[in-house]
């Protein structure tokens, strides 16, 4: 008895698994949203606009990313960092102010 043949198309679209490059995408919408609801970047506006699946260190290797492309500049503030989940909450985070265009790579 032979197994029924694999549908290429039915596989690929039950495939939930996250990349690196869909979290960046979430990451990248939050912070235009975080900048256009709040005026200002942070990571606490940053994590409620994120879906539950966008997790681990691409989140701030992300916005880093940002602030050496020169997209995120650096009030000279700090806010609590609110992450509840973890021994974090009430550590200082940087906020931002969004001043140009989000890209990827080494572009400046």
């Amino acid at each position: 008895m032979s197994s029924p043949p694999v549908d290429e198309i039915e596989v690929t679209e039950s495939d939930h698994s996250v990349t690196a490059s869909d979290i960046r995408d979430a990451v990248d919408a939050a912070i235009e949203i975080s900048d256009h609801l709040h005026g200002v970047v942070h990571i606490a506006h940053i994590r409620e606009h994120l879906p539950p699946w966008a997790t681990g260190p691409q989140i701030g290797a992300r916005i880093n990313g940002h602030v050496r492309r020169g997209a995120l500049e650096w009030t000279g503030r700090y806010a609590a960092n609110g992450n509840t989940k973890t021994r974090n909450s009430s550590r200082p985070a940087k906020v931002y102010h969004l001043i140009k265009p989000l890209t990827d790579g080494a572009t400046k």
